[in-house]
C-alpha cells in the first residue's frame, strides 16, 4: 500500500464517515498542512513546529477493514509520516495514545516510552530504522 498526500478536497469526507461512530468532527482547518491517505483505508498527519520536534497524530482507519489490512495501512501511514518529517529536517518524531496496541506498533517502528499515563512516544530521527 502507497499512500499518497492527505488533499481535503479529495479525502477530508473519508475522515468524516470513519470518525461517525464516534461522534467525532474536525473542520479541515483544524488539520495540518502534511497529511497521508491510502484511499479508503487510513490516514494520519505530521504536526510540524518551528523547533526540531514534530508530532504524529490523527492516525484513523476505515471501520470494517480486516485486521491484516487495517494493520497494512496504519503501518503505510505511520512510515510516510517518519520519512516526511526525517526529510523536513526534524530530529524528534513524538506521538501519544492510550491504547496498548499504538504503543506497540510504535516500538516497531524504533519509538521509546517517555511518559506514563498516555503513552508517550519519541523516534530519533537521526537514528537509520531498526
Amino acid at each position: 500500500m502507497k499512500p499518497v498526500p492527505f488533499d481535503p478536497k479529495l479525502h477530508h469526507g473519508l475522515l468524516e464517515l470513519w470518525r461517525k461512530p464516534w461522534d467525532e468532527t474536525m473542520t479541515p482547518d483544524a488539520l495540518p498542512q502534511t497529511g497521508f491517505v491510502v484511499p479508503d483505508k487510513a490516514a494520519g498527519f505530521l504536526y510540524r513546529t518551528d523547533s526540531s520536534v514534530a508530532l504524529i497524530e490523527g492516525i484513523i482507519a476505515a471501520p470494517g477493514l480486516s485486521k491484516e489490512v487495517r494493520n497494512e495501512a496504519v503501518n503505510a501511514i505511520v512510515a510516510a509520516i517518519r520519512d516526511e518529517a526525517r526529510r523536513l529536517g526534524f530530529k524528534l518524531l513524538l506521538g501519544y495514545s492510550q491504547l496498548d496496541a499504538i504503543m506497540e506498533r510504535a516500538k516497531r517502528f524504533g519509538f521509546i516510552h517517555v511518559g506514563p499515563g498516555f503513552h508517550m512516544v519519541a523516534l530519533d530521527l537521526t537514528k537509520p530504522d531498526p
